[in-house]
């Protein structure tokens, strides 16, 4: 017999109460639906449950880290022509033909 899942939030928690005061004053919020579920997930796999769907979690994740960094959800990746050489990529080439002579 399996025992049965707790899952245990502690309203103390600073995160805890932003998310809390974040849904009294909008209950549609997706932010706030979007980190509960990431909170909720992560949970999930801190205490070595496997998460039904890992492509979900991973894109919350992308989703928070571009929030954090103040990009634009809609941001696309730029094609390979676009992009320029940085200057390590630069020095690498050069330091690859000088070992070649």
């Amino acid at each position: 017999m399996r025992g049965k899942r707790i899952l245990e939030i502690n309203p103390r928690h600073p995160i805890i109460k932003d998310l809390r005061e974040r849904v009294a004053k909008d209950s549609e919020d997706e932010g706030v639906k979007q980190t509960a579920q990431l909170i909720y997930q992560t949970a999930l796999m801190e205490s070595g449950f496997n998460l039904p769907d890992p492509k979900d979690f991973a894109s919350r994740i992308y989703s928070s880290v571009k929030s954090s960094l103040n990009i634009s959800p809609d941001a696309t990746i730029e094609d390979d022509d676009d992009v320029e050489e940085t200057e390590t990529e630069s020095e690498t080439k050069d330091s690859a033909v000088k070992d070649e002579l």
